[in-house]
């Protein structure tokens, strides 16, 4: 586990110090995003998952229709 983490230091895109410091100063202002991404690499993570999300939702509202006809009818 510490070999894996040596090989890691110094080539990880975010900075430290600058991380703490963003969130700091984003709770002190009361603005912006609930959620605070930091970093570039874990942003375009993030829309890139979003990304993915927005074509299952295409892919569900196309089947919106279908969907409740393959089920069982209600029992009254």
């Amino acid at each position: 586990m510490v070999d894996n983490r040596l090989e890691f230091h110094g080539s990880r895109h975010g900075n430290p110090a600058k991380g703490p410091e963003a969130i700091i100063n984003r709770a002190v202002s009361g603005q912006g995003p609930m959620r605070q991404i930091l970093c570039s690499d874990s942003h375009a993570y993030a829309t890139a998952k979003v990304q993915a999300l927005q074509v299952l939702q295409a892919n569900l509202d196309a089947t919106a229709e279908t969907a409740p006809t393959t089920g069982f009818p209600a029992i009254t």
